[in-house]
């Protein structure tokens, strides 16, 4: 019996390789928009209880316990990030149905502020277009301030290559304590 030359072989391997890849592309790509999740199927979180983050106006303010934040709708995303290090499967509620229970689901850009005091603004586009998350957990457990938590924004970035633009890179604001509407 004959066998075909091994030069052949190089070929079929790489055409495998390639097609591999793609399926996988496909597949991240199906998956990228945030699908959304019945909180009973995570486990519960410590200190859910405790106040994490000021959303309103100076003085207008509403404040939100990790418990209060889930209770708005989870939401799960497995996306790519900025940082190699950060990819992976977020879950929280989406950015859009925060802003609505606070009160804000009409401002044309809120400014988000870090624990740390970096602020960054996010305009009405974002979480109209895409659905844009603030992240509670990571793998079904709590984001810590080591995670870059316990509070994070994170956009659907393998949903739409125009997320990959690196303008959108600095509204990945992460330790997050307070949301506030902002003047564009």
């Amino acid at each position: 019996m004959m066998f075909p030359p091994r030069a052949l072989y190089r070929p079929l391997r790489l055409g495998a390789a390639v097609l591999l890849c793609a399926a996988a592309a496909i597949a991240t790509a199906a998956g990228a928009a945030p699908e959304p999740l019945d909180a009973g199927s995570l486990p519960a979180l410590p200190a859910a209880h405790r106040v994490l983050l000021q959303v309103g106006a100076p003085g207008q303010e509403r404040a939100f316990t990790l418990a209060q934040i889930e209770a708005i709708g989870l939401h799960r995303v497995t996306t790519s990030t900025y940082w190699p290090a950060d990819d992976g499967t977020y879950e929280g509620p989406l950015l859009r149905d925060l802003l609505a229970a606070a009160g804000l689901a009409s401002a044309a850009q809120v400014r988000v502020t870090a624990l740390d005091g970096f602020t960054q603004a996010i305009p009405r586009e974002d979480w109209t277009r895409w659905p844009v998350m603030v992240a509670t957990r990571k793998n079904g457990a709590a984001l810590g301030v080591r995670d870059k938590g316990p509070l994070r924004i994170v956009y659907p970035r393998d949903m739409d290559p125009a997320l990959r633009d690196a303008q959108y890179r600095l509204r990945w604001v992460w330790m997050i304590k307070g949301i506030a509407p902002a003047t564009p």
